[in-house]
């Protein structure tokens, strides 16, 4: 049954890939859309991510991942029920943001230091976006506001625990991995290797990026995506809005730039932390392809994005009433 239905999913990724490039021959049309998600990769993503794969891969092989994730356990164990390196996975999802998460928790598996259940547990917890990403990008340059910024950080970070907590009663019983007995081996160059990770791994997500760029465009430039977008206008009753959602469903970024423009509502703040927390099919790309590589089971995760999302839309919705 299995290889049925991995023999279909891969004979309609090739059909539909086929299509899509018939498609971009004839109407030589979306070298727009292609521009657009490399530029966003160059200005935003290089800058933004780069330095924090570069200095993980470091860490890393300098084993600092054993003493931040011995000082880290009791909490780990306690909010996550996980070793002591899924409390260094999530202190590096937290700063950096996505997809950073998701490779240090498949680094940590290929590795050694977590089991399959708690890799499980870990790829559900350590997924969020950064704080530079939230404050900076989405608050101070979209919105014009700082402190629209800090209460979409400030409903992120909430959520993400609560999340964390949540899964950590995924196969609660199953014994946890002691990190305190593991030990890595060092490279004879790390400079070399770590460079080299890094951009292999931002050359990975602004690949995904450029790709759901040109694949927004295309869906919106054929209709297809026009009856969820006037589905969605009946319960939003703003049709930019609803665009916004559906955009931000395939590309996060894309999504909240367009919301931007209908400036702030006392639902701008759920939606686009509701957004965040979710990510959009381009950051679960991103994230599955880190997470496939370690041999993690993506369901569990998959599900947790959706929790995410919905969890984050209840806070943005509590703090946007109260705070305004």
């Amino acid at each position: 049954m299995t290889k049925k239905l991995n023999s279909f999913f891969s004979a309609t990724v090739f059909l539909t890939l086929f299509c899509l490039s018939i498609l971009l021959a004839l109407s030589g049309g979306y070298g727009y859309a292609v521009t657009d998600g490399l530029s966003l990769w160059i200005a935003c993503v290089i800058p933004s991510l780069f330095p924090y794969f570069f200095i993980t891969a470091t860490l890393s092989q300098l084993q600092f991942t054993k003493k931040v994730g011995a000082f880290l356990s009791p909490l780990s164990k306690r909010l996550f029920n996980c070793g002591g390196c899924v409390g260094y996975a999530f202190l590096i999802s937290t700063l950096s943001g996505y997809p950073l998460g998701a490779k240090t928790v498949s680094d940590l598996k290929l590795s050694g230091a977590l089991n399959d259940d708690e890799a499980i547990r870990a790829s559900c917890t350590c997924s969020t976006s950064s704080p530079m990403f939230l404050i900076s990008s989405v608050g101070t340059i979209m919105f014009s506001s700082r402190a629209f910024g800090i209460k979409l950080f400030v409903t992120h970070m909430l959520c993400a625990l609560i999340n964390g907590f949540l899964f950590s009663f995924y196969k609660k019983t199953s014994p946890i991995k002691n990190f305190s007995n593991f030990t890595t081996t060092q490279s004879d160059n790390i400079l070399y290797d770590s460079i080299y990770s890094a951009v292999i791994s931002v050359l990975i997500v602004g690949g995904l990026i450029t790709v759901f760029y040109l694949l927004t465009e295309v869906l919106l430039s054929l209709g297809i995506l026009k009856p969820f977008i006037f589905l969605l206008t009946k319960i939003t009753g703003n049709e930019n809005t609803s665009k916004s959602i559906t955009l931000g469903l395939f590309e996060c970024t894309k999504g909240l730039k367009t919301l931007s423009v209908n400036g702030k509502t006392l639902f701008t703040l759920p939606i686009c932390a509701s957004l965040c927390g979710f990510g959009g099919f381009s950051v679960l790309a991103q994230s599955l392809a880190y997470l496939k590589k370690a041999k993690i089971k993506t369901a569990p995760f998959l599900l947790s994005k959706v929790t995410s999302a919905v969890l984050n839309f209840i806070i943005g919705l509590i703090i946007s009433f109260i705070f305004g």
